[in-house]
């Protein structure tokens, strides 16, 4: 393999690992995949099959055989990070198991590329290390103070403060922290798509679920909130968009941290019109209260990312529904 071609991406089977994986190998790159999970290993062995430059290992990065095997044999030139936990950052029951499945498996990794001298990394991080956004806040840009409202939003958090430290102490290292908001909808080829997607605890999900399935109430968590409508605020980004962003900082060699959003405004029951309106179906609702690990507003600002990658977002909210919908309908029920 071409070292400068080579990328191990961790959690490549995921939801957003997936398109990511499929990013490189549209941009050319060779792409070797760890992943825990079987089934997702398996679905995207059989998406991906035509690709020739695709190697997928059912294992956890802390595998300390499989990853020095890989290291040692596939010219591995970057690593990108995604194999966290994105849609459980509101639990805070178990932090113990927050700080374990990031900082420590993550620091694993860095230890490990340190020993066989890989020394440029992308990770994966969220908007939850931003906690509450200030009233007053349109959006929050990476200047503005981290102040997360869970566990998972800390050990990210703290996660970023540990490649910052490492790259401080080892000036041949390099990093991108790249804090995705509420990446969602699918590839528009259906090319890959999310087999677990009904297990997934974010908001797309779980109303389309409601629609696909039937028998499902779709719960709004916060109906008299101070916003416009009553109901929480988020910034929705296309997952293609994401992945694209990622390819980006390899193939720029961006350095630094960074939002990606798409900078727009738009209410839970701004989602449940529009799903109404895509499926021509109704919607059962459960009004419950607030979450007290969500946010009432979070959105995004990406102008940084803009000005030194000339990225910017290309999907609307509609795109991002009709996207994920296609590619749900797709997906048998187990």
């Amino acid at each position: 393999m071409d070292k400068e071609k080579s990328v191990l991406v961790t959690g490549g089977a995921g939801y957003i690992g997936s398109h990511i994986v499929l990013a490189c190998l549209d941009a050319g790159y060779k792409v070797v995949v760890f992943d825990r999970d079987e089934k997702a290993c398996n679905h995207l062995t059989k998406c991906l099959r035509r690709y020739k430059g695709l190697k997928v290992f059912n294992t956890d990065v802390i595998n300390k055989v499989y990853l020095e095997g890989v290291l040692t044999n596939e010219s591995i030139g970057a690593v990108i990070h995604s194999d966290t936990l994105p849609d459980d950052y509101n639990s805070s029951f178990d932090p113990l198991n927050h700080y374990s499945e990031i900082t420590e498996r993550g620091i694993f990794l860095l230890n490990t590329m340190r020993k066989f001298g890989v020394s440029k990394f992308i990770f994966t991080s969220n908007s939850s290390v931003y906690g509450q956004q200030k009233a007053d806040k349109m959006s929050v840009s990476e200047t503005d103070p981290c102040k997360p409202l869970g566990s998972f939003g800390e050990s990210t958090l703290m996660f970023e403060t540990i490649l910052k430290k490492h790259a401080d102490a080892n000036p041949s290292f390099s990093y991108a922290s790249l804090r995705v908001f509420n990446a969602s909808g699918n590839d528009i080829g259906i090319r890959v798509s999310d087999v677990n997607w009904r297990k997934r605890n974010s908001l797309i999900p779980k109303i389309l679920a409601s629609v696909i399935d039937g028998g499902k109430e779709f719960p709004v968590n916060g109906t008299d909130l101070n916003t416009a409508d009553g109901s929480p605020v988020r910034d929705f980004v296309h997952v293609t968009d994401v992945a694209n962003a990622h390819v980006t900082c390899l193939e720029n060699d961006i350095k630094g941290v960074y939002n990606l959003s798409s900078g727009r405004e738009t209410s839970v029951w701004e989602v449940v019109r529009e799903v109404v309106k895509l499926t021509n179906s109704d919607i059962e609702v459960a009004h419950q209260y607030k979450i007290k690990t969500d946010p009432t507003v979070l959105v995004g600002n990406s102008d940084k990312f803009t000005k030194v990658s000339g990225w910017e977002p290309s999907y609307n909210l509609g795109e991002i529904l009709r996207t994920a919908y296609k590619s749900y309908k797709k997906v048998k029920k187990p």
